[in-house]
């Protein structure tokens, strides 16, 4: 019983030794992170969303690391967190509770028929139908409940890049669901403000990735945001001193009085 704990702790040295010298180097000390955000070509509305998500994350990550803010130019050794958003589709557009049961009942009931059960095919594939259809219907009736509104799908890749590195710092999938609980219900009045929305689906996009990225560089959240100033800029806002007064003119002396005789 003495040597149970090796069997936890051996794998987690070995994880950790894993660890790449740079991911570990920044992860030690990181520097100031540049946040970009790309969306689907065919999106409408692609620029108000792409800035939506970005001002989320930076505002988000800022009580983690150094943000570049927009419009300021990363320094040299800045890293760049790349958000590729390949899935942003209404709530309506995905497949009601019916289709997933009938998706998911002829998949199963086709490959148990293909593994020659065909006896039992039919019935699998009914079983397994009415628990997707079902289950699909409970999250939709879950989510709506919560949050009083249907929140868009969201899927992406993250990635960490750091300049002259080939191979990202950190990589991570986002999936929907997860977005989805990590957002927050609206007051009733705002329920039906498709802006109030998009802007709670990007602020719960931003804490699942910041969660993740804290979790895996073990990040502590600071006491206040913080942002990277360029110092450059802080020399030109800089007043200069005001300029010294030049000494008083000397005082012309009075006409020396005439001699008496």
């Amino acid at each position: 019983m003495r040597r149970a704990p090796w069997l936890f702790i051996a794998p987690l040295l070995l994880v950790l030794g894993c660890t790449r010298p740079e991911v570990e180097a920044f992860r030690q000390r990181p520097t100031p992170v540049h946040v970009t955000v790309s969306l689907p070509s065919n999106l409408a509305d692609r620029e108000p969303f792409q800035k939506e998500y970005a001002s989320a994350l930076r505002a988000r990550l800022a009580t983690r690391v150094v943000v570049i803010p927009e419009g300021v130019k990363p320094p040299v050794g800045a890293v760049e967190l790349q958000v590729d958003i390949r899935d942003i589709s209404p709530a309506p557009n995905r497949p009601s509770a019916a289709a997933v049961g009938v998706a998911t009942g002829v998949t199963v009931g086709a490959i148990s028929a293909a593994s020659g059960n065909r006896g039992w095919g039919i019935m699998d594939g009914l079983f397994w139908g009415l628990w997707a259809g079902s289950h699909a219907a409970m999250h939709r009736e879950r989510v709506q409940d919560r949050l009083g509104y249907q929140p868009q799908v969201v899927r992406a890749e993250v990635r960490l890049l750091q300049p002259g590195n080939p191979e990202p710092l950190w990589v991570e999938s986002i999936e929907p669901v997860e977005v989805v609980e990590a957002m927050d219900p609206l007051p009733r009045d705002h329920r039906d403000d498709d802006g109030r929305i998009r802007e709670e689906e990007a602020k719960g996009f931003a804490r699942v990735v910041v969660q993740k990225l804290s979790s895996y560089f073990q990040w502590t959240r600071f006491t206040d945001q913080r942002f990277y100033e360029d110092p450059a800029s802080k020399k030109a806002e800089t007043p200069m001193p005001p300029a010294a007064e030049p000494p008083p003119a000397p005082k012309p002396e009075p006409p020396a009085e005439p001699k008496k005789d």
